[in-house]
């Protein structure tokens, strides 16, 4: 966990400022470790620079209890299709 603590931290100095896509997916990853919820959904919202893929595919698999950035992400990119077939099958 000491790992994730440090590359959250490194990664927060450094997400609002990057164009890296890598950066953002491994900090909404190291962010959702944590249980950082505010920053996971925040850059969910605002990034334009993370992959909008490879986050849906994360945050589907993991299975959040909060499906807010997961609905940030799919109504973004259009993805509404398969945000509803997720929502339904979790009864959410």
């Amino acid at each position: 966990a000491k790992a994730v603590n440090g590359l959250f931290y490194f990664l927060g100095g450094i997400v609002n400022t990057s164009e890296e896509p890598e950066v953002h997916l491994k900090y909404i990853q190291a962010a959702t470790t944590l249980q950082q919820w505010p920053e996971v959904e925040r850059v969910c919202r605002d990034s334009t620079v993370y992959e909008p893929e490879a986050v849906k595919a994360f945050l589907i698999e993991s299975e959040l209890k909060d499906p807010r950035p997961l609905i940030h992400v799919c109504d973004r990119f259009g993805f509404v299709e398969e945000l509803t077939e997720y929502l339904h099958k979790r009864h959410m």
